[in-house]
């Protein structure tokens, strides 16, 4: 029994240590700052409709499609708090990227072999493990189950939230007041701690609103900031998507500071003037953009992305 013990102490030693200096790199224009670290908290925030549920199953097609598609070749687990899961759309995204990134030998596979696609795409979908939670209980033991998760599954590398506001209004009662930044930050250190100990990346969502003091959430110091693509976007004295652009980035402050990256996605009325395409051009798509900060322990670097959502998930408009 002794020694039983002592085998499960050392496995959970070295699953937790592992990995402490892994960077993925997830999205080379979502984060083109070196990638994600084991260990950090990402917040992607937005209005209803902006496609923060939509980024997720992007963001796990990339983690879980083999290295030859593209992909991370790595295992995520998505508690879904807001029923948002797509397996249809999920299919969809997957289908695009390896299209557009498989490895010529594998793209020449496919057009000969037609069930070759739905075989990658069932791989990808073995390495995603899916919990749905329909109440604050069922996803505070779903937190609390994810090391054992983590123990099994070494290879699991990525942890996605939708949405951490969810189950708010189950917590907040007549009887049991609690500031939306108050149930926030409990639950953000959780996951930071929980990120920490196991070296995982984890990310969560949350409507723009919640938790936000000023309404915006951009909440970092503007100490070394970098506003690449902002100069060549907006007029210096430009409004931004609830706000002045300038007023905003001179009152970031840390409203958690457990929060490494945030990613703000907003729609806007206009096209891009990063580019265009035929369905943009028709009106067929919607258009947005992406207001990335890149902080923890780096220099804070911040950016401004364009994307459509159409069919097929996103599609990121470069310059």
């Amino acid at each position: 029994m002794a020694d039983t013990i002592e085998s499960a102490f050392v496995a959970i030693s070295r699953l937790a240590s592992a990995g402490s200096e892994a960077t993925y790199n997830l999205d080379p224009i979502l984060f083109p700052d070196g990638g994600l670290r084991a260990g950090e908290l990402i917040e992607i925030s937005g209005e209803s409709n902006s496609g923060k549920s939509l980024l997720c199953l992007e963001l796990i097609a990339r983690i879980v499609l083999p290295a030859s598609c593209g992909g991370l070749e790595l295992r995520a687990v998505l508690i879904d708090c807001e029923n948002s899961y797509s397996k249809a759309m999920l299919l969809n995204i997957m289908e695009k990227h390896i299209l557009n990134q498989a490895e010529p030998t594998l793209a020449r596979t496919l057009a000969d072999d037609p069930d070759r696609m739905a075989h990658i795409q069932q791989g990808a979908l073995a390495r995603l493990h899916l919990v749905l939670c329909h109440s604050l209980e069922q996803f505070e033991l779903s937190l609390l189950a994810l090391p054992a998760l983590f123990i099994k599954h070494n290879e699991l590398t990525f942890v996605l939230i939708d949405s951490v506001a969810t189950f708010y209004w189950t917590k907040c009662t007549a009887k049991n007041l609690i500031r939306q930044d108050t149930y926030q930050r409990a639950h953000c250190k959780t996951l930071s701690r929980l990120a920490c100990k196991w070296k995982k990346v984890v990310l969560l969502t949350k409507p723009t609103y919640f938790g936000s003091r000023q309404g915006l959430g951009r909440d970092f110091e503007t100490i070394g900031v970098s506003l690449e693509g902002v100069a060549a976007t907006q007029p210096p004295t430009g409004s931004w998507p609830g706000g002045n652009l300038n007023s905003s980035l001179s009152t970031l402050t840390t409203a958690t500071g457990l929060i490494d990256h945030r990613v703000e996605l907003c729609e806007i009325d206009s096209p891009s003037p990063r580019g265009t395409t035929e369905a943009a051009a028709a009106g067929d798509c919607q258009r947005f953009n992406a207001f990335i900060t890149m902080g923890g322990d780096r220099q804070q670097q911040q950016y401004v992305r364009f994307y459509l959502i159409d069919k097929f998930g996103f599609s990121w408009l470069e310059a």
